[in-house]
């Protein structure tokens, strides 16, 4: 699966697309803590939700978190350099492990977020497990992709859990630009 790079305006040369298939668990009730517990099931297509045909999986019914893993080797970076780990998003509160360490976490379906990874520059291999909770009973958060009933009913597209968009590695140097911002006049 060939996939361009996920932001063209701020296109660095230096990267690694992540997407395409991990190993994968639905966590039903969410009764799993760490990766250590997970009876891994089955492998995904990253970056499509589990509830979704493309993704491999087609789950349609309620669960509360479902679970990530791949293994990434890594080639040695400058001692000046950052790798980053980038997630376009993960719906809706995610938890990062790298090499079995808690490297991060966010909350926000919508939003991408980065992790990184300097703690861990040392390894020429990466193992990165990715905890994505989203109750659909939880009211209270905000909707859009998410229903709390089996059916559809005020939108026309399956829920969507977990990671739903690019996942990617990339290097930069000490001093880097993370955001731009255009401010018309």
């Amino acid at each position: 699966m060939t996939h361009g790079y996920p932001r063209p305006q701020l296109q660095r040369t230096n990267w690694q697309s992540l997407n395409g298939a991990w190993d994968f668990a639905i966590d039903t009730d969410a009764i799993w803590d760490h990766a250590d517990q997970v009876e891994w099931s089955g492998t995904i297509e990253v970056p499509f939700a589990p509830e979704t045909p493309a993704s491999g999986i087609g789950h349609d019914e309620f669960f509360r978190a479902c679970w990530y893993r791949r293994t990434v080797d890594v080639e040695p970076i400058p001692a000046d350099h950052r790798r980053l780990l980038h997630f376009g998003a993960v719906d809706y509160r995610a938890t990062v492990w790298i090499n079995g360490h808690e490297a991060g976490s966010h909350e926000g379906g919508y939003t991408p977020f980065t992790i990184d990874l300097r703690p861990f520059a040392r390894f020429p291999r990466l193992s990165i497990v990715v905890r994505a909770e989203d109750d659909p009973g939880d009211l209270a958060k905000p909707r859009g992709k998410q229903d709390w009933q089996l059916e559809p009913h005020s939108i026309w597209y399956p829920r969507t859990t977990g990671i739903w968009q690019t996942v990617w590695l990339e290097t930069v140097p000490a001093t880097w630009i993370e955001r731009i911002r255009w401010t018309p006049n």
